[in-house]
């Protein structure tokens, strides 16, 4: 799904890994916490709100990476800039 692609991408370079263990994560977190019979093409803008404000928020908390408030921030604002493409796609 190109939204995690891009979230992926952009979390690599504020946390410095590399793009697909970012995307790794994303991906973890979904599992986590929409369960592991969710598609990642049927996720939705709302899912992805809470998975990154919850799951994905844990995970780098544990990673001890540092700023992790300013990073969820972040990602929220991207997020939001492509809210339609999401609900797009969702259709």
């Amino acid at each position: 799904m190109e939204i995690i692609n891009y979230l992926g991408e952009y979390l690599s370079s504020l946390i410095n890994i590399s793009p697909p263990a970012a995307r790794g994560l994303i991906k973890l977190a979904i599992k986590e916490e929409l369960g592991p019979f969710k598609p990642l093409d049927q996720v939705h803008y709302k899912d992805f709100k809470l998975v990154i404000d919850s799951s994905l928020k844990k995970r780098l908390v544990k990673l001890e990476i540092k700023k992790t408030d300013i990073i969820i921030e972040i990602l929220f604002d991207k997020l939001k800039k492509f809210q339609s493409l999401i609900s797009m796609s969702n259709i």
